[in-house]
This record gives structure tokens, sequence and C-alpha cells, in this order.
């Protein structure tokens, strides 16, 4: 039953609209102020996921508006953010833009954090006032180096560094290497190379055949997330526990515990042989 009312509705607000089409412009907008309620446009995207500390906008469509107000509300608080296009918050990063003639009235929020995360509701000021929701979700993306933030390379052989964009809603449009302060994606240094693959938000640096003037802090920054760093030490001749891989901190403290072990098993030994040896008083 309430499927065909709502069908019934729809039509008589769809003859409506086709009726003041009709008119003058004069008693358009009174007919559309009078008989005509505004709706909203239901294809406009209603979730969207932003990148902390980079502009985001909400796109909220309402047809038929008449004189009636759109105002944003921030729903964890009820507060009133815009109203038209004036902000009624102190938070200046809210604003309402809107275009005379145009239908959609969109909420930008500059430099958004993780805690602006949540609804927002597009309200039309009717009796009673009809609201769209929409959600936001500001996440933080980081990049991260695979492997430690350390690491021991023989000269002579090849650096290799995988960086991957977490988090990233969307792929970066660019992801720059640096060693220091210095952009080395297009440096003069023969034997370099870098392979980014927007699609999975990796990128990976090869130096080859590097020398100890290659050892620094490698830096690698996606367009659209936080940078990451690691130490390179490239040195000359065996370095058994940091090949490549880094220092394992914790393989040397679980040898670290069987050498101690060992010893103290050594010395209980002794000390036993000792006593077996000497003679009773």
């Amino acid at each position: 039953m309430n499927t065909k009312l709502r069908l019934i509705a729809s039509l008589i607000n769809f003859f409506v609209i086709a009726v003041a089409d009709t008119l003058s412009p004069d008693l358009q907008m009174y007919w559309e102020n009078s008989m005509v309620q505004p709706y909203f446009d239901n294809t406009t995207k209603r979730e969207m996921t932003a990148i902390a500390g980079q502009t985001c906008q909400l796109h909220c469509r309402v047809k038929s508006l008449g004189d009636r107000a759109v105002s944003w509300i921030r729903k964890r608080d009820l507060h009133i953010l815009t109203v038209g296009i004036l902000t009624y918050t102190n938070d200046q990063r809210f604003q309402s833009l809107h275009t005379d003639g145009s239908d959609e009235w969109t909420l930008r929020i500059t430099s958004p954090q993780a805690r602006d995360s949540g609804v927002y509701e597009c309200q039309v000021s009717t009796e009673p006032k009809s609201s769209q929701a929409f959600r936001l979700n500001v996440v933080v993306s980081k990049a991260k180096i695979l492997g430690n933030t350390e690491l021991f390379v023989k000269s002579g052989s090849d650096i290799n560094l995988t960086c991957v964009a977490l988090q990233s809603p969307q792929p970066p449009s660019f992801i720059y290497w640096y060693k220091g302060g210095r952009v080395i994606n297009y440096s003069q240094r023969g034997g370099i190379s870098v392979l980014t693959e927007q699609q999975t938000r990796t990128s990976r640096l090869v130096i080859a055949r590097a020398s100890p003037s290659d050892s620094g802090n490698y830096t690698c920054a996606p367009s659209n997330s936080d940078s990451a760093s690691v130490m390179v030490h490239v040195i000359k001749g065996e370095h058994p526990a940091a090949m490549q891989h880094g220092i394992n901190s914790a393989s040397i403290v679980h040898k670290s515990e069987h050498i101690i072990r060992a010893l103290v098993v050594s010395l209980v030994c002794f000390q036993l042989l000792l006593v077996s040896v000497l003679p009773n008083r």
C-alpha cells in the first residue's frame, strides 16, 4: 500500500512540475513555492573517503527548491555549519559553494582531519524539514618502505627499496624518491631505476653497483601520503648480520642468550671438576 501511495505522489509531483513549466516566470515561481515540494537528487555520491590535509567536497542536489534555504548540519553534535552560502561556525575550514541557477549545494572542507569523519546532513527548510545524509571518512595515508629503517649493503651490490602508500583511497599521481633533500628519480648517476605502479600504490628504487658514496637517508614521498625514510649504509667487506635486510636485533639478542647460557653451564661444570679433584679437608 505504501509503495502505491509513493508512486501516486510521484506522479502528482511530476504532473505539477510539468504544468509549472508552461506558466510565465512569475506564475511559475509562485506555483513552485506553493505547490511543488523540494526533493533530493538521489544520484549523488553519499559516501566518500578523503585524505587528511587534502580539500574534500560533499555534493547535495536539491530540485524545485523555490525560496527555501539549504543548510549543512554536522550530525554528531547537530552543529549548523552553513545556511545558504553563509558559514555559521567559527571553523572557517567549512564553506558552502553554490552557483546561481544551479541545484547543487556543496560543502567544502579545507584541510580535513580524522576527527572530521562522520555523518553530515544536507537539510532543506521545509515543514517538516527534509534532509539527506552524507558519510565522510577521513584517513591518514602513510608511506612505508618495506624492511627495517636501517639497511646495510655490501659495496658493489644493488640497493633495492620498495615503497607502498598505505590507506590511500586513490592511487598517487606520482611517487618521488629522495636522497637527503635531492630528488633521485631523474638523477644523472647511471644505474638508478624507479618503477612505479600507481594501481598497486607501490614504487621500487634500484641503485646498481652501490658504492660508499651512495650511503645516506632515502625517502619515499607519494603525492597523497606522508613520506617514509630509511638509512642506507654501503660498506666494504662482509657484515653478515646486516646485509640488505638490515640488522635483526631480536636475532642478536636470541644468540646472546644462548652464549650466556653456554658460559654459565661451562662455569658450573668447571666448578664441579675442581671440587672433585681437590683433596677433602
